[in-house]
Formats: structure tokens, C-alpha cells, sequence
């Protein structure tokens, strides 16, 4: 940097042709006023080297006051000059240090949040990130899955929106083309680093299984559901379980409109062919609860088939075999058989659960319709959630 008294032997040299008067006015002229400058000057460049961030506000400062002070005098012109080119840069890489500390923060409260599991400050502090860094996929990611792990373990559904919001921006990242910054093509952290194949596919699961059980849109969740089923989750219960609550609940009306036919059949008095317009009408809807009945069967049978013969896995498979024998006997009114069906279902391909439900009608329908009508058509054992004994919780 040039030296600020480049100029100052002449100015004073000039001073002298002027007269007495002109001297002791100039002695009281900041811009004649060598030493004040020499110090403040002093100041600055003491300050000026240094990068921690109170030195670099400091060195702001003095140059600020130097332009205050003596930024009208001409013979500083060149030393002025250089301030007013200097300080916009010198204030921009203050307020990126700044902001780098403040994101410095950010990183650790959220990088804290994620060790803890602490769902609510992963969103907190990951929406503050986002703010300042909108595409940054190590946050966007583990945005987008923690709140189906987090519901996921806790049954509680209070992140379905934040989950499903993250979910779907992560997931327009990724078919736009976003990187995956990390070492081996990764984005996210610790539990939640994903490649870009495994987030793909965390975050379909994510956004199936959030709008399933968290805002009930079934509509949204079983096609992600089947594309799932159909590849890196294939060997997944969750997903299976999951289909098969689906057809059970989709099941429960036409049971009860079968019983109110059969009830209304009973009744005397009324025309023949009353009487047989309703005895079509239940054949009808006995096919398609027959339907429904073996839909739900081919889907527990496989979450069956996946689930791991381990101890830890007893009481959940011990339970879908008893709904299956419950479903398979009001089925095909028989108890035996079901370990030869299970065997036989898995190895067809996995009917689309978005596909209409194909009615199917026995030999002697009549007979199939008072059988299968008076069997319960409800599993015949359901936890205290409401729900069958599916395999919830999020692989790690």
C-alpha cells in the first residue's frame, strides 16, 4: 500500500510561500495535520493484515474515519481514492465471514439434532440453512426421510407435512440432476447418508408411508408403494403389510352389504323375483369379496415370506399366519392348505394394488355366499394399534 505521505513535503514546502497568517490556519487543518494522519494511517495498517473477523471490522473502521476525517483533502487524494475502492470489498468479506459463522452454528446444531434424534431441531435448524443454502442436499435429505423414521418409531404422525414438504423437494432435486457432494456420490449425514439410488428410494418410502398412515391419501401412497415392492424394497414386510391393511379395510363394506342381503333374503312374504334379483346381487358381491380376500392373502403371504424366521420376529409372524388362516378359511371355507398357497402365491407376480379387484366366483357361488358371509371378514388378530402386525419401522 502507498505510503499516505507521499505528498506531504510538498504541501508543507507551499504552506511556506504563503505567509505567517496562512501558517497557523494550515497548523489547524485536518489536512494539514501530518501526525493525526500518520496515527489513524498507523491504525489501519496494524489492523489491516490480520483476518480474524474483530480485526477486519476494526481496519473497516479506521478507513471509514480516515475518508471521515480527511477525505476532502486533495493532497490525500490517491490515499482516499484507494479507501473508497478498498472498503466495499473489505465490507463484503466481513459480512461472508459472518455469515459463514452464523452457517458454522447452523451445521453443529443440526449435525447435534441428527445424533440426538431430535426431530424438531433437525427441522429448525435445517430450515434456516435452507434458507441461506436452498439446494444443499446434505440438509435437503435428511429432511426428507427423518420425518417417516421419527413417525415411524413414535406412531406419531406430527411430522407429515414437514416430512412429506422435504420429501418431494429432495426429490425434484434429484430428477433435475442435483450432485451428491460427498465422497462415493453421497449427500446427507451420519444415519441419513444416502447414494443418490438409496435416497431415491428412502424418500419414496418416506413420502408412501407419510401419506398413508399421516394424511390418510391412499391415492398417493400405494403407487409408491407397488414401485417399491418392485425393486429395492422387494424384500421389505413393511411394504406388503401395508397393501394387505389396505384390501382388509377395503374389504369391511362389502361384508356388511353381503349380510344386510342375506338378512333382507330372509325375509317372507316378498315376490320370487325379488328374491332373485337379490340372490344375483349377492353372488355379485360375494366374487368380489372373494376377490378381495385373495388379494389380501397374496399380500400378507409375501410380507410372511420375507420376514426372517428369527426369535425376534415370532410374535409378528405367528400373527399374520393367524390372519391369513382366518382370510384363507373364509375364503375357501377349508383349514388346510395355507403353508401350499403361501408357497404357490409368492412366486406370481405382485398384483398392483391401484388395479381393480378381479371378482371371483366359485363353482357353487350360493354356497360360497352364505359361507364366506357368515365367516368374520375381519383378521382374526389385530393389535392394539388397529392395525396388523406389519414391520413399521424404517430399515437403517
Amino acid at each position: 500500500m502507498k505510503t499516505v505521505f507521499r505528498f506531504s513535503g510538498i504541501a508543507l514546502l507551499a504552506a511556506a510561500f504563503v505567509g505567517g497568517g496562512a501558517i497557523t490556519a494550515s497548523a489547524q487543518d485536518a489536512c494539514a495535520d501530518a501526525d493525526a494522519q500518520g496515527e489513524l494511517y498507523g491504525e489501519f495498517t496494524a489492523l489491516y493484515p490480520k483476518t480474524d473477523l474483530p480485526s477486519r471490522k476494526g481496519a473497516i473502521e479506521k478507513a471509514k474515519q480516515f475518508l471521515e476525517k480527511y477525505g476532502a483533502c486533495e493532497v490525500l487524494k490517491e490515499q482516499n481514492d484507494y479507501f473508497k475502492k478498498a472498503l466495499p470489498a473489505m465490507e463484503e468479506a466481513v459480512k461472508k465471514i459472518e455469515e459463514a459463522d452464523v452457517l458454522k452454528s447452523l451445521f453443529a446444531r443440526f449435525d447435534n439434532a441428527v445424533k440426538a434424534s431430535n426431530t424438531d431441531e433437525i427441522y429448525s435448524a435445517g430450515q434456516e440453512i435452507l434458507a441461506k443454502q436452498p439446494d444443499n442436499m446434505n440438509i435437503i435429505v435428511p429432511m426428507g426421510v427423518v420425518g417417516a423414521y421419527q413417525s415411524n418409531a413414535a406412531n406419531n404422525f406430527k411430522y407429515a407435512d414437514n416430512g412429506i414438504r422435504y420429501a418431494n423437494a429432495a426429490m425434484a432435486r434429484i430428477n433435475a440432476g442435483a450432485a451428491f457432494p460427498k465422497p462415493g456420490g453421497k449427500a446427507g449425514v451420519f444415519q441419513y447418508e444416502f447414494t443418490k439410488l438409496e435416497a431415491t428410494n428412502e424418500l419414496k418410502y418416506a413420502l408412501a408411508f407419510l401419506n398413508y398412515y399421516g394424511k390418510k391419501d391412499k391415492a398417493t401412497a400405494l403407487p409408491l408403494y407397488y414401485e417399491l415392492s418392485q425393486g429395492a424394497f422387494k424384500d421389505d414386510p413393511r411394504i406388503y403389510g401395508t397393501i394387505g391393511d389396505y384390501y382388509i379395510e377395503q374389504r369391511k363394506p362389502l361384508d356388511e352389504q353381503i349380510r344386510q342381503k342375506i338378512a333382507e333374503q330372509a325375509k317372507e312374504g316378498e315376490a320370487v323375483e325379488v328374491k332373485e334379483a337379490r340372490e344375483e346381487e349377492i353372488k355379485k358381491l360375494v366374487a368380489l369379496f372373494n376377490g378381495y380376500n385373495e388379494r389380501i392373502l397374496d399380500a400378507y403371504s409375501r410380507a410372511y415370506k420375507v420376514t426372517k424366521d428369527t426369535p425376534a420376529n415370532k410374535a409378528y409372524r405367528d400373527n399374520l399366519f393367524n390372519i391369513m388362516q382366518a382370510v384363507y378359511k373364509t375364503r375357501f371355507d377349508r383349514e388346510t392348505g395355507l403353508e401350499a398357497y403361501i408357497s404357490s402365491t409368492v412366486t406370481k407376480p405382485f398384483p398392483n394394488p391401484t388395479s381393480e379387484v378381479t371378482p371371483v366366483s366359485d363353482a357353487e357361488p350360493a354356497k360360497t355366499a352364505t359361507s364366506g358371509a357368515s365367516a368374520t371378514a375381519q383378521p382374526a388378530a389385530k393389535p392394539a394399534n388397529g392395525k396388523t402386525a406389519v414391520a413399521t419401522k424404517p430399515k437403517k
